[in-house]
């Protein structure tokens, strides 16, 4: 046996607070605690005990107890913690960004934007993928002919791809003209409805402002150009944009208006893969990063307002640990039966924080180098955030063996 065979890392999920349950009672994927090895009592919810021996268990959806290497106070170092914090999308802006900025308008000109998606690095041979959107401008070139080119035109290049990284909207500095609600809006499609009869008020050629997702309207909000409408009488009216509606799918959204035509400029949101289609086995976590290259523009510039944050103990990196780990453990037993599935036990749409530290362990030394190789075993664990007797709990045991450390908030 090597005496580097130890040095691994273990990931525990915990999705129930263990409610001081015996170690033989804790419930199979949801349980987990630290106890004191040999004995099947309660978990320990104080300040270990010096020289005391322990254990952290858990046991997995299949029933079978989980245990960590056996351990003393004094073996345990860098203990750490991390509150969940949940991913953030990147927000950028070309043009108006809901304080300042206009688009270009001149006449007859070819504009290249360039959209560099750094989260690719590394794929296509070490490089990251460049979308370019081309538009040119006619002979009476306006703001709001130039934003919407280049809007639409991405948008049809992203629809191409097998996954689309990011939407482009677009954004306007025009006043409120009239209040509109009980509009329906489908993701992906150029088509809306009313409940009221606004066929006086929502006419062709208007600027609409969508409150996305519904909620208090703001200057960021995206807007769009209402291009007709099918003739339709009273509520009966189907009525068209000039592009494919890029929020969420709403039926009655409260919160619209028509609005003064002001500056335009480009919104563009990351979109990261959903938790639904998350594979832990195959993908790897990650948040939708991109640059914007705007050689071609003089007046429009690019405000960066929101940086993207791949988020801290999200459903996402939690799984994809547990996949990797387990493909990562080579012990005699799995080396001759080797897993045919994975045993997950993190759940799409949930936040864990994240408790970790490592059982550093001296117990070989070479008679005649002197040398004491460590054996490092790492323990990590998942407690799912909204269980807070299990946050407390853990704080209060690993801040005894030394300082812990980690993000407050």
């Amino acid at each position: 046996m090597s005496i580097f065979e130890d040095s691994k890392t273990d990931l525990h999920v915990v999705r129930a607070a263990n409610a001081t349950a015996l170690r033989a009672a804790l419930t199979a994927g949801t349980m987990g605690g630290f106890y004191a090895t040999g004995t099947n009592a309660v978990p320990v919810v104080a300040a270990l005990t010096a020289l005391a021996e322990y254990e952290y268990c858990s046991r997995d959806t299949r029933g079978a107890l989980r245990k960590s290497p056996a351990f003393t106070p004094e073996m345990i170092f860098n203990a750490t913690y991390m509150l969940t914090t949940a991913r953030t999308e990147q927000i950028t802006y070309l043009g108006w960004n809901g304080v300042a900025g206009a688009m270009d308008a001149a006449n007859s000109t070819y504009y290249g934007l360039k959209i560099i998606l750094d989260h690719t690095f590394g794929m296509l041979n070490n490089s990251p993928m460049i979308v370019t959107v081309p538009y040119k401008t006619d002979a009476t070139a306006t703001q709001r002919e130039l934003a919407a080119g280049l809007a639409i035109a991405g948008t049809a290049t992203f629809k191409r791809q097998a996954f689309k990284p990011l939407k482009i909207e677009r954004v306007n500095a025009g006043a409120t003209l009239l209040v509109h609600n009980n509009l329906a809006f489908v993701n992906g499609s150029s088509r809306f409805t009313s409940t009221d009869d606004d066929t006086l008020t929502l006419l062709t050629g208007s600027v609409l402002r969508v409150s996305e997702p519904e909620g208090a309207l703001a200057l960021t909000d995206p807007c769009y150009v209402i291009t007709g409408n099918d003739g339709g009488a009273g509520n009966a009216r189907i009525y068209y944009l000039d592009q494919e509606f890029q929020g969420a799918t709403n039926a009655d959204n409260d919160t619209c208006e028509t609005v003064t035509e002001g500056a335009w400029g480009l919104k563009f949101t990351g979109i990261s893969v959903t938790d639904a289609n998350f594979n832990p086995v195959t993908d790897e976590p990650f948040v939708s990063s991109f640059t914007l290259e705007t050689g071609d523009f003089t007046t429009a510039t690019v405000t960066y307002t929101t940086a993207p944050f791949i988020g801290r103990g999200t459903y996402q990196q939690v799984s994809y640990e547990e996949a990797h780990m387990q493909f990562q453990n080579k012990t005699r037993e799995v080396s001759a039966y080797p897993p045919t599935v994975r045993d997950l036990m993190a759940v799409a749409g949930e936040g864990y924080n994240i408790f970790t530290f490592d059982v550093v362990r001296a117990n070989y030394l070479d008679a005649t180098t002197g040398q004491r190789p460590l054996s490092r075993h790492r323990i990590r664990i998942a407690v799912l955030s909204t269980v807070a007797a299990e946050l407390a709990e853990y704080l209060t045991v690993l801040s005894n063996p030394g300082i812990m450390t980690g993000n407050p908030a």
